[in-house]
Order: structure tokens, then sequence, then C-alpha cells
């Protein structure tokens, strides 16, 4: 397994050219900046539900954007000609709140030259069909429905509730968005064990405020539709044998997901549209386990893992890393050792152990932190005992020779913490040459917390760098507060330094510390 200590990421850059001495420039010193809407659509960008605007200008503009409460929801600094501006209605995945909308443009002087009002009613969702997924014909696992949305804005939902037999099952809804006058298909894990005795159930799907915005009532259909995985192997000289449902959904969904190239693993195991589906493993596990005591539970789960297949990402290329989500370990009946060591991590961490990834320059392992001394064992850093998932029989408290020393380790713990990453938008910047305000780079950032905790107070910097290291013409940019599983847009106009080389970076810092980073891929002027 192959890793940096330090990951940059490159991108691609995009490059305007504006001349001071153009037709439009001239118009607009001399006759004032003309303005015209062309078009407008409301829709979804990276999440965020918006209003994407195409238009003319024959000047510089900034084009902000009122909410129903009269706040600023967004805003963009847009250059001359025919253009297309994106602004934001609402926070990420967030549903619109109904009301008057207003966007109004201020030219280069801050004077105010032009101004359009919009309203809108909110999503109207019809859910049309539920496909319910049973396993073993008495266990529902997840629905699966298809939606409509009538209304005028984009539908965002995050949890579905299923009314059966007078109990009230709730899991979460794969994240989806429905746009306007579209219908689309989401799904939802959702778990009752036992048979149910209703012939109907009634579904209500709720955003990220808890509002309903979905209802619907439908027929029982109780059909064996779900594969499922055994898996045998032994364990204290007895044959063990573990029956799984495999839910393909959940597992497309999984694999569809863009690997993260941040080094801390730990995101596999802090997603949590998974969490119902790993503890019904480790609950089956736990029911299984030969002894009650810690030591001997962490050892059966540990043994169930260890009897994985054991999987290289590539077998041509040594260096190659796919890191995997814990459905897709399982439904490949196995992987490499970070794949088996994110779902050890996982299945414990569900099971309500302490533990944490330990990650080598070529391996990865788990550390497990147990109040009470395992006997014939040492802890092996930072109270955690070793624990390794690649090799069969191998106790908790085993450490392999080659990783003894503890060299080249770094630790991820799966606690409450939250885990920071950024992006460009497109993988871009945009430069923007000779404007009058000079020669500009324009970066829109999409921070991310990927972690299981909010994160608070941090910042983002942007800004120039020399092959020395020495800052020039950096921004900075603090972010409160940014939840579990939420974006935050940030957008930043900065001066290009003359006559010196630099390179263009982008840094998250958490707690006084740089947590991700990005460079340009060539350097300026």
């Amino acid at each position: 397994m192959h890793t940096n200590k330090k990951i940059i990421f490159y991108a691609v850059i995009t490059i305007v050219y504006f001349s001071s001495f153009s037709g439009c420039i001239l118009e607009d010193l001399v006759f004032g900046t003309s303005f015209s809407l062309n078009s407008w659509e409301v829709g979804d960008d990276e999440g965020f539900p918006c209003i994407s605007f195409n238009f003319s200008s024959s000047g510089t503009v900034t084009a902000k954007l009122f909410g129903p409460d009269e706040n600023l929801r967004d805003s963009d600094l847009i250059f001359y000609g025919r253009n297309t501006s994106i602004l934001y209605l609402a926070p990420y995945r967030e549903s619109v709140a109904a009301g008057k909308y207003i966007l109004k443009v201020y030219d280069k002087d801050d004077s105010k030259i032009f101004e359009k009002s919009f309203s809108f009613d909110g999503p109207e969702l019809f859910l049309t069909s539920c496909d319910q997924k049973w396993w073993k014909g008495k266990s529902l696992i997840g629905l699966a429905f298809t939606i409509r949305n009538s209304g005028d804005t984009p539908a965002y939902l995050y949890t579905v509730e299923a009314s059966i037999d007078s109990k009230t099952y709730t899991g979460p809804v794969l994240p989806s968005v429905i746009l306007p006058s579209n219908s689309n298909n989401i799904d939802c894990f959702v778990y009752k064990e036992d048979p149910p005795t209703d012939s109907e159930f009634a579904a209500s799907l709720k955003d990220s405020l808890g509002t309903t915005i979905g209802t619907g009532s439908f027929s029982i259909d109780i059909s064996e539709n779900v594969p499922v995985k055994d898996f045998k192997w032994r364990y204290k000289w007895k044959n063990q044998q573990l029956s799984i449902p495999h839910p393909e959904f959940l597992y497309d969904y999984y694999s569809s997901i863009e690997r993260n190239c941040n080094e801390d693993y730990g995101l596999y195991v802090f997603d949590s549209y998974d969490d119902e589906y790993i503890n019904l493993i480790a609950n089956q596990l736990l029911d299984e386990a030969d002894g009650k005591n810690d030591v001997d539970i962490i050892n059966f789960a540990a043994s169930f893992i260890q009897n994985l297949d054991y999987k290289k990402d590539s077998d041509t290329n040594e260096s190659f890393e796919y890191p995997r989500y814990p459905i897709e370990t399982i439904g490949n009946n196995g992987g490499d050792c970070e794949d088996l060591a994110i779902l050890a991590a996982s299945i414990l961490n569900e099971m309500e152990y302490n533990v944490a990834l330990l990650r080598f320059s070529d391996h990865m392992a788990v550390g497990v932190s147990l109040n009470d001394d395992i006997s014939g064992y040492e802890h092996y850093i930072d109270n955690y005992y070793f624990l390794e998932t690649t090799a069969k029989n191998r106790k908790l408290g085993f450490i392999p020779t080659e990783y003894r020393d503890g060299e080249n380790l770094t630790v991820y713990p799966i606690s409450s913490r939250p885990l920071l990453t950024h992006k460009w938008e497109n993988g871009t910047i945009t430069i923007l040459k000779e404007t009058y305000l000079g020669d500009l780079v324009k970066a829109t950032l999409f921070v991310e917390n990927l972690g299981s905790a909010t994160a608070k107070d941090f910042f983002v910097t942007a800004g120039f760098y020399t092959q020395s290291d020495l800052e020039i013409n950096v921004e900075t940019e603090t972010i409160p507060s940014l939840k579990s599983g939420m974006k935050e847009k940030i957008t930043i106009l900065i001066d290009i330094p003359q006559n010196v080389e630099t390179w263009f970076k982008t840094k998250v810092y958490l707690d006084g510390e740089i947590v991700d980073e990005k460079e340009s891929a060539s350097s300026f002027p």
C-alpha cells in the first residue's frame, strides 16, 4: 500500500482575457453599464438549491440575491459579456423557504442598475410507487420510492418514517435531489426484523429540518428480493457461519462514490448511510460470539474479517490504492489491508469499542482501546492494542514483526471528530487578465465535513506562494461552524503577484493545523 505523507492536488486553470481598450469597457466608461437578464432556471449545484442566470453586461457588475427575510443569500462578481452566474437559494441540501427572492445587480460604483423578484412556493412531492426490499421473506431492510416534484424548487430528502404494525421505523435516504417538474428514484435503508401483520403501511419523507414534505400509503408486498451472502470459517476449532443480506442499492451507492484522496481513511467509517447495515452485522456477530467478555467478542469479530479473501486493488500496479466502504468489502468477499481494517473499525465502532485506524507507509491495521490489560500483550500506542485484520487467527494484541517498532505510523481515531476536505469548483480556478482591478484569480471552493462531529471556528486560506514557501497576497476566510456531512461554498478574488514566480494554493486549517491543501498545476504570472 503506497502512501504519501502530504498529498497535493493539481487543477486545471481557466483563463479569461479582458482588454481595457475594448468597446465594451469604453461603453461602460462613457454610457454607463448596461445589464440584461436573458434567461434563468432553478436547479441544483453541488447539492445547493440555486438559480442559474444567463445575462449580458457591458461592464463589471455584482449580482446579489436576497431572501424573503431580506438577508443576502449569495453574491457574485461578474465581468462583462454574455455569461452565466449561479446564485444559491439556501444552504447545502436544505429546502428553499417559500416567499419572494430579489435579484439586485450593481455596477462597479455600487449603483443599482437592475432588479427582479422571484416567488417560490417550495417543493411539492407525490410518491407514485414504492418497491420494498425483503430479506429472507420476513425482514424489511429497504424502500425504493419513485417521487415526482410538482413544486418550483429542488427537494432534498434526509429520512423516511415507515409506520407498520403500529410502530414507526426510521431510516436514512441516500443522497439525491428531485428537481422541479421532475421525477426521481430514491432509496432508503429501513430495518424491521419481524414479518408484518398489517397489509398496508404509511411512509413520510422528511427534509433536513425534520419537516414532512412527502407522504404516501402502500400495500405490503412480502417477497424475498434481497440477495444473501453466506460466510463460513473456523474459529477455536469450530465451524462458524454468518448470513448477511446484500442490499444492492446500498452497494451500488457506495461503489459509485468518487474516491477521496485524503489519507485519513476514517471518512470511510464515518459515513453514516450504512450505519444501520453495519449495526445489523455487528448484532449478528455479538449473538454468535463464543464468550461475552470484550477480548472474546473482539477476537471473534476479527476472525470473521480475517477469513475474508485478501484481494489487491490492482494485479498490475502495486502502488494503486482504491479504499472501499464496508459494504463493498462485504460484497466483494474481501479486500486488501485498508479495506479489511476499515470494515473491522466500522463493526467494532458500532459495537461501541474505542478504535482507530493505524496507518503505516505500506500497511493498515486497527487499534482497539481497552481499560483492562490483555494477558501476554502490551498497548501498542496511545492506549491502543494492535489488531491485525489480514492474517487468520491473529488475536488482539499480536503485532507482526515488521510493525513492532512503530515507524511511519499515523493514528486516525474513530471518535467523534470533524474531517475537513475541499475542492475547487469543476477542478479549476479562473484567471482574469487586464480587468479594471488588474490581473486576478477567482477561486470558488467547496469545503466539506466528512467527519462525525461539527467543525468549529476553522479557516480557509487562498493565495500565492514562492518556491521557498513565502506567502504573497494570501486571503483568509473563517467558517464559524460546519456540521457533519455538510458543505460550504467560498469564493475568493486575489491579485496575481507580478515579477516573481508563484504557485496558487488553498489550505484548510483546523485547530491551527493544515488538514487539506491544493495547488495550481502551473506557476504565475
